[in-house]
C-alpha cells in the first residue's frame, strides 16, 4: 500500500494537469470566438457607422497577428508581466480606437453643424424647397456632415418621410445640437413659415455656445496638462528605473508585495484621473 502511494499521487497529478489543460483550451477557444464576434460586430456596425468600412476577416487577422507578435517583443525586452499587459492592451485596442475616432467625428460634426444650418437658411431664402436645400448641404458641405445628410436623403428618396429620416439621423449621431436642429425643422414646418429665420437663429446660438466652450477649454488647458503629466510621471519613472537597474525593479513584477504596490498605484492613478476630469469638466 505504501509503495503504491506515489503511483496514485502521480496519477492524480496527471489527471489534474489534463483537466486543467482541457479547461484552459476550452476557455481560450471560447474567448477567441467571443473576441472574433466582437471584432466582427465592431467592423460591420461600429466602424461602418462612422463611414470607415473594414473587411471583417482582414480586421480579425491583423488583430490576431498583433496579439501574437507585439507581446513577444515586449516579453523579450521587459519580461512576462509587461507582455501580459501588452496582450490585454492589444485586445482592447480596436474598441479604444473606435471610441477615439467616433468621438473625433462627433466633435467635427458639432463644429460643422452651424455652417450647415446657415447654408440651409441661405438656400431657403433663395427660393429652394427644404429637400432641395438639404441636397445643397450634401453637395457643398465638407465631410463628415455631408455623409450624414447624404445617408438621410437616400433614406428619404427610398420612401421614408423626411421628418422620420431627420429623426433617424439625430438618433444615429446622438448629439444634442442635432436633436435641436430636427426640432427646429419640425416646428418651423408645422408653422408653415419662418424656417430660414429659425435656422439662422439656431446657427447663431450654436456658434455662441461653441465659442464659450472653446474659451472654457482654453482656461482649463493647464489643469488637463497637469493631469496628463501627473498620470504619466510614475510610468516614465518606472521605465527609467528599469533601464538603469533592472534587478532593483524586478521584485516589483515578481513578488506579491510588488503586485500589490502596482495595483495600488493603478487605483490611485485612476482616482486621480477621474477627480481631475471631474474638476475640469464644465457643462454649459
Amino acid at each position: 500500500m505504501i509503495n503504491s502511494l506515489p503511483a496514485w499521487i502521480a496519477l492524480a497529478a496527471a489527471i489534474a494537469a489534463m483537466t486543467s489543460a482541457i479547461a484552459i483550451t476550452m476557455s481560450l477557444r471560447w474567448g477567441s470566438r467571443r473576441h472574433r464576434q466582437r471584432l466582427a460586430h465592431l467592423s460591420e456596425v461600429g466602424f461602418a457607422g462612422i463611414f470607415l468600412f473594414l473587411d471583417r476577416q482582414t480586421f480579425w487577422r491583423l488583430n490576431a497577428l498583433a496579439a501574437l507578435v507585439v507581446p513577444l517583443l515586449v516579453w523579450g525586452l521587459l519580461g512576462w508581466g509587461a507582455a501580459l499587459a501588452t496582450f490585454a492592451l492589444v485586445l482592447v485596442a480596436p474598441s479604444f480606437g473606435y471610441r477615439v475616432l467616433s468621438g473625433r467625428r462627433r466633435t467635427t460634426l458639432q463644429r460643422q453643424l452651424p455652417d450647415a444650418a446657415s447654408a440651409l437658411a441661405t438656400a431657403l431664402r433663395g427660393g429652394l424647397s427644404l429637400s432641395q436645400s438639404l441636397e445643397q448641404v450634401v453637395r457643398y458641405q465638407p465631410q463628415p456632415i455631408s455623409q450624414e445628410f447624404s445617408l438621410m436623403m437616400r433614406e428619404h428618396r427610398l420612401g421614408v418621410p423626411l421628418d422620420r429620416a431627420l429623426a433617424a439621423m439625430a438618433d444615429r449621431i446622438r448629439l444634442r445640437d442635432f436633436d435641436l436642429l430636427v426640432s427646429t425643422l419640425a416646428i418651423a414646418r408645422d408653422l408653415g413659415s419662418g424656417l430660414a429665420e429659425a435656422l439662422e437663429r439656431y446657427a447663431q446660438s450654436v456658434r455662441r455656445r461653441l465659442t464659450l466652450e472653446d474659451r472654457i477649454r482654453a482656461l482649463t488647458a493647464q489643469g488637463r496638462l497637469q493631469g496628463i503629466v501627473m498620470g504619466l510621471l510614475p510610468v516614465i519613472l518606472a521605465v527609467a528605473l528599469m533601464m538603469v537597474d533592472p534587478l532593483w525593479m524586478q521584485p516589483l513584477f515578481t513578488t506579491l508585495s510588488g503586485w500589490l504596490t502596482l495595483a495600488a498605484v493603478a487605483v490611485l492613478e485612476l482616482l486621480g484621473f477621474l477627480l481631475i476630469r471631474k474638476i475640469i469638466d464644465i457643462r454649459i
